[in-house]
């Protein structure tokens, strides 16, 4: 092959060809790899190779307009015939598509990034691309068709996006009409926001606690499609026999009766198909819609419309993994094995997965159904006082409790026993919960709202800028209205969680689900026991039942001194020698301005500061070279000088592109 046939047109040769899809390979790989890294942030493979190969584009037409010779046609080109010359040329390209890869970068990382709390994906986007882009619109569609039903039940006026609007019944019937038009999982999280009592107006809540989800049971072969991908068998081989009519369908899962192998009957759950995408696309919504409102709606600001809708979906996440359900309900089991009357359901662990849900077949009635507890052999008083300590002693002894305890969880037999179901939803009180739940009952044993207000702080993390004279004049206030002598009072901690509100303090979670559980319970116990005083039976199962996890009010104040006996012993020591001290001339007080976590702060701060500023700086250096450089006539020199100010033009504009792409996402996490 001669060098005429080798040349390509426009005198292109094929080694010039060759080398260029070289250099755009190491381009990509080079930059698409370490541009995340160096701006600290996180592009992935699919990105990282957009970001390179469109920096690599801007790169050669930059290397093209400045070091390219006038053709005769008044366009540029460049001519690579050694070695020299293709170093030459890719460090050029490298320095213009570098500085052009930076910011493309940082804009799809803001395009991009995941709000925070959103799982990943178990699969690969890329080899479902249709389904991919279909789930990415999902979410817009369906706001679409959600702000249709507000505008039709005419709740996009002005007046309505007041905290006195939100709290009227005219409004809460709109509200809830609007999600009832709408369905889907808008539905379900809408009756859990029924029991958040504590945040939401009264109204409000009980519009909500009226949701009614028009659920259509799901065919036969599509249950039978997912009983088999999660059991890894035919339904026959796991079952003796199946009833594919459904005893129940809910908007998550549906209930069948089944017979094991060993003749068994159990009840099988078995989650909807689709579910997960359709609880992804509407907790998409509903984060863009709390977003909107936070930002224009004075009342949802004030009730923290994210913080709620962040709360709504994560409860609603964890009732989609069965396996967390059968965990919590054996752990029940286990634990309240001893209590009188009340049980749970057994749970077959080797037939269950995160879809599918075997439990033993319970025959009875739920409590709220006509009959049912003026059939039982028990009296209604002494089956509200049962589930009532069966609920004390999970949260005073266990520290785990049901944390959804309304009447449709509740079945009654012919013998009478309680029968808890559904553990979607469990509490679990971490350590701080717990010792603030008992500073509380201290302060209530000794009526001493001082106490109180210390242990409400204490539970909120401490925090020492809240006013605590107010803090404790409003919990005073609450101290008046009950008539407590010890115990656990239900609507003492709710009462506690509006003071703590109003001040300002956040609770932990744990706390807030507990009184929840709390309201349901009430209305729960009201059911079974109208005339049962749940205040006085609260405070006698725990004297009594109870005792020995919680205490009299004696024994709760001997608690509190004992912990407080190690500090007491070693204050007379402490006392003198500090007064040694001061006699001698001696006591040298020193404070540390910047400790703790302060220090990381300010230290984070300094980093900042210097990081721009040595980008900063060094950008201004880096041109003062290459000024110097284009009025020098001494090669050497000039060369020099150019390999300085590009090298440190490139440095310092990644440290000041670094800076920028932290401050942005930070901003943008800020108000999402």
């Amino acid at each position: 092959m001669t060098a005429q046939t080798q040349q390509l047109s426009n005198g292109v040769t094929m080694v010039d060809v060759l080398l260029s899809l070289l250099l755009l390979v190491l381009f990509v790989v080079v930059v698409g790899k370490l541009s995340g890294r160096t701006l600290g942030i996180k592009l992935g493979r699919f990105r990282g190779v957009i970001v390179g190969t469109i920096g690599w584009a801007i790169g050669v037409v930059a290397t093209v307009a400045t070091i390219g010779k006038k053709t005769v046609d008044g366009g540029r080109t460049i001519t690579i015939h050694t070695f020299a010359d293709f170093i030459y040329v890719g460090a050029v390209v490298l320095f213009f598509g570098a500085l052009a890869a930076m910011p493309v970068a940082i804009a799809l990382d803001l395009v991009f990034r995941k709000p925070p709390g959103r799982r990943k994906s178990r699969k690969r986007a890329w080899l479902h691309p249709i389904r991919t882009v279909r789930r990415a619109l999902a979410p817009y569609g369906r706001v679409r068709e959600v702000i249709g039903h507000a505008r039709r039940a005419n709740l996009l006026r002005p007046r309505y996006a007041t905290r006195a609007a939100l709290e009227s019944a005219d409004t809460s019937l709109r509200l809830r009409t609007v999600i009832e038009d709408s369905g889907g999982m808008l539905v379900k999280l809408g009756q859990i926001a029924s029991t958040r009592t504590d945040i939401l107006p009264d109204a409000l809540t009980a519009q909500l606690g009226g949701l009614r989800a028009d659920v259509r049971a799901v065919a036969a072969e599509d249950i039978r499609h997912v009983l088999e991908d999660e059991l890894g068998e035919p339904v026959e081989a796991a079952f003796a026999s199946f009833e594919w009519t459904p005893l129940a369908a809910a908007s998550i899962g549906q209930t069948h009766r089944a017979v094991l192998k060993d003749g068994t009957r159990v009840v099988v759950k078995v989650q909807r198909p689709g579910i997960g995408d359709i609880v992804a696309r509407d907790a998409s919504v509903l984060r863009l819609i709390s977003r909107q409102l936070e930002r224009r709606v004075a009342a949802a600001r004030e009730i923290g419309i994210r913080a709620l809708a962040e709360e709504l979906i994560a409860g609603l996440e964890e009732e989609l993994d069965y396996e967390l359900e059968a965990s919590a309900g054996m752990g029940l089991r286990e634990r309240r094995a001893s209590d009188v009357g009340v049980s749970v359901p057994l749970v077959h662990t080797s037939l269950s997965t995160s879809r599918v849900l075997v439990m033993e077949e319970v025959v009875g009635r739920s409590i709220d159904e006509p009959g049912a507890l003026d059939d039982a052999p028990v009296p209604r008083a002494e089956l509200g006082r049962r589930v009532l300590s069966s609920f004390l002693g999970q949260v005073l002894q266990d520290g785990v409790f049901h944390a959804d305890p309304h009447p449709g969880n509740l079945l009654i037999d012919t013998t009478g026993t309680i029968w808890m179901l559904d553990f979607g939803s469990v509490g679990r009180l971490d350590g701080r919960a717990r010792e603030g739940l008992r500073g509380i009952a201290v302060g209530v044993a000794a009526d001493e709202p001082g106490m109180l207000a210390r242990s409400a702080r204490d539970l909120a993390g401490g925090d020492t800028l809240v006013d605590l004279r107010s803090l404790e004049a409003d919990i005073t206030v609450q101290l008046g209205a009950l008539d407590a002598a010890g115990g656990i009072d239900p609507r003492l901690i709710g009462g506690v969680l509006q003071v703590m509100q109003k001040h300002g303090l956040r609770p932990p979670s744990s706390i807030t689900l507990l009184a929840r559980a709390l309201f349901t319970l009430e209305g729960t116990i009201r059911l079974l026991a109208p005339e049962l005083n749940l205040n006085d039976a609260a405070q006698e199962l725990a004297l009594g039942e109870h005792r020995e996890a919680f205490g009299t009010p004696r024994e709760l104040l001997q608690k509190e001194a004992l912990r407080q006996l190690p500090t007491l012993r070693t204050l007379p020591e402490h006392a003198e020698a500090l007064a040694n001290q001061l006699r001698a001339g001696r006591l040298v007080t020193r404070s540390e301005r910047y400790a703790g976590g302060d220090r990381e702060i300010v230290d984070e701060w300094i980093d900042r500061a210097v990081v721009a500023g040595v980008g900063g700086f060094g950008v201004i250096g880096s041109s003062l070279l290459l000024a110097a450089a284009a009025s020098t006539s001494d090669d050497k020199i000039q060369t020099t000088l150019w390999i300085l100010g590009f090298s440190g033009l490139l440095c310092g504009t990644v440290l000041l592109m670094r800076s920028a792409a932290r401050s942005l996402r930070r901003h943008f996490a800020r108000i999402e």
